[in-house]
Order: C-alpha cells, then sequence, then structure tokens
C-alpha cells in the first residue's frame, strides 16, 4: 500500500506523507483561541486575513459551507516558476523543492481556479520524462543525485527505467551467447554430416 496514490488514498503512508505538507493559508474570519497554529503569534486569537502555514490535511477537512482557510498557491506552482520549467524544466531540482512535486500540486488544483497549476504540471512532466527516458539508458544510480535531481514519482520512474534497460541488456546479451552457441551446434553437425575425403573438408 506504499506506492504512489494518483488519487487520494486513505490507507497509503506516501499519501499521508503529502497531505502533512505545508500550505500557505490565509484567514477568512476572526478564530478565536486558536493562536496556537501560528508559532510566531503571541495572542491566542488569529485575526481575519492572516497568513498561516498549516498542513495540507487540514484545509482539505475544512467545511466548505463554512470555510475558515483560503489556501493558497505555493511558490514552487507560481507564474515564476512557470517561467523556470518553460526555460528547461530538465534542470530544476525538483526533489530540492519539494519531495512530492506533482502529488502535492494535484492536491492543489482543487484549490486553483485558473487551472494554472494543472497546466504547469502536466508541461513540466511532459518535457522531464524526456530526459528522465535518457537518464535511464546513459547514467547509472550511482553516478546521479537521484534525491535532488527526482521527485518521488520521478525517482520510481527512474529506478524502474534502469532495471528494465539492464534487465533488456542482459537479454540481449544472453540472446547473443545464444545466437553464437546455436552457430558453432550447426557447423559442427554439418561436419559430421560431411562424407570422408570430403574436398570441403580436406581444406
Amino acid at each position: 500500500m506504499n506506492g504512489p496514490s494518483y488519487t487520494p488514498n486513505y490507507y497509503s503512508l506516501d499519501d499521508i506523507t503529502v497531505t502533512q505538507e505545508r500550505v500557505p493559508c490565509r484567514t477568512l474570519q476572526d478564530l478565536y483561541m486558536m493562536g496556537f497554529l501560528d508559532p510566531s503569534e503571541k495572542t491566542s486569537n488569529l485575526s481575519s486575513d492572516h497568513t498561516i502555514e498549516l498542513p495540507l490535511w487540514v484545509v482539505l477537512q475544512q467545511d466548505e459551507r463554512n470555510p475558515h482557510f483560503e489556501t493558497q498557491t505555493p511558490d514552487i506552482y507560481s507564474a515564476a516558476y512557470k517561467e523556470i520549467y518553460k526555460a528547461d524544466a530538465n534542470y530544476v531540482e525538483l526533489g530540492a523543492l519539494n519531495k512530492f512535486y506533482y502529488e502535492l500540486g494535484m492536491y492543489l488544483t482543487r484549490f486553483d481556479t485558473a487551472n494554472s497549476v494543472s497546466e504547469m504540471l502536466l508541461s513540466t512532466a511532459q518535457e522531464r520524462l524526456k530526459g528522465l527516458k535518457d537518464l535511464c539508458q546513459n547514467v547509472g544510480n550511482e553516478s546521479l543525485n537521484v534525491n535532488s535531481k527526482f521527485e518521488f514519482m520521478e525517482r520510481l520512474l527512474f529506478s524502474e527505467g534502469c532495471k528494465t534497460n539492464k534487465l533488456f541488456d542482459d537479454w540481449m546479451q544472453e540472446k547473443q551467447v545464444h545466437i553464437r552457441s546455436t552457430e558453432i551446434a550447426v557447423n559442427l553437425r554439418k561436419r559430421k554430416r560431411s562424407p570422408e575425403g570430403d574436398p570441403e573438408e580436406e581444406q
């Protein structure tokens, strides 16, 4: 149950970890006796329009009919970063920005009325998958800082890609050995069938 959860999965440890990520929020009303939510707040209350960071699961569970917080888009999904991804998405170390870049972004799309986050996720993934495929074929795990280069799902794909590429190389080598051994066996059978004194045999 620990694999990537492309839709929310209550029993997935990875999904639980994603929802623990803190996202910026703004209070929509005065919240009495809730000052403890902000470690920097010196009073026991939170005033309206107060900026605070909360775990994602908190804002996911709030009552939509009477929301207390407005979820804001983290900087890594902002227009400024979108331009960076456009310039060269493969150069960005997504793992250093956020370990769960894609899954967190998919959660945040429900709060993004302009659909800019979903478009950013799609274009970034399409561009980076090309480079990821090349790295699987030409670079080993030991020669790449995978943790900072890739985020969670990319690391899974990179690991599987490297394994698949190695299995294919091993299969090709085994096939070549099998072909050579078969050719040798065929040649031996031909020699055994050749009559004694065959001019070709004497040569």
